[in-house]
C-alpha cells in the first residue's frame, strides 16, 4: 500500500479538499492490494471529515464509506479528469452540531430543496419534522436509516447513490 499511500490518497485529498469550501480534517481510508487499486479496482474506500462545509451546509462530521469502486485509473496518470466508471451505493454518518444545522438550515441549498421560505425550527421535534420533508423530497436519491435530533444537534445514518461518469 505504500504506492497507494504515497501517491493515490494525496490526490484524492487535494481533489476533495477542491470540491470543498472548507474542511479542518480529512482522513481517506483505502482497502485492497496496490496492483489492484492502481488498476482503477477499490474494493472498498472511506473518507472521514470534520469541520466541513459544502454549498453552504456545514457539518461537524461525516464517515462515508464505499465499496466496489471502479476508477479510470490509467487514464488519470496520463492527464485526464477523474471519472466513476460505474455507479455506487455510499452510506453516510453525519453529525451537525445545533450551530451547524441552523446555518444548513438558511444555506440555498437546503431552501431551495424544502421551500423557498421555511418557518423558523426552534425545537427538536421541528427541526425532525423538517429533515424529514427534506428526505421525503430526495426520494429514491438518499435513503434514511436513522435521524436523531437532540439539543438542536443532528445525527444522520443513511446512503445514497453516485451514477458513473
Amino acid at each position: 500500500m505504500s504506492v497507494v499511500s504515497s501517491v493515490l490518497i494525496p490526490i484524492i485529498k487535494l481533489w476533495l479538499r477542491s470540491q470543498v469550501e472548507h474542511i479542518e480534517t480529512l482522513e481517506i481510508e483505502i482497502a485492497g492490494k496496490s496492483r489492484q487499486i492502481l488498476s482503477g479496482d477499490i474494493p472498498k474506500a472511506r473518507v472521514i471529515g470534520a469541520k466541513a462545509k459544502y454549498q453552504g451546509l456545514s457539518v461537524t462530521h461525516i464517515d462515508c464509506c464505499a465499496e466496489a469502486i471502479h476508477l479510470n485509473i490509467g487514464q488519470i496518470l496520463r492527464g485526464d479528469t477523474l471519472r466513476l466508471l460505474n455507479s455506487i451505493r455510499v452510506t453516510m454518518d453525519v453529525k451537525l452540531s445545533p450551530e451547524d444545522l441552523q446555518s444548513c438550515l438558511k444555506s440555498p441549498i437546503f431552501l431551495e430543496a424544502i421551500a423557498s421560505d421555511i418557518p423558523e425550527v426552534q425545537t427538536d421535534q421541528e427541526i425532525h419534522d423538517l429533515l424529514q420533508t427534506l428526505v421525503q423530497k430526495l426520494g429514491d436519491q438518499f435513503t434514511l436509516h436513522e435521524l436523531a435530533i437532540a439539543d438542536g444537534g443532528a445525527k444522520c445514518r443513511g446512503e445514497f447513490a453516485i451514477a458513473a461518469t
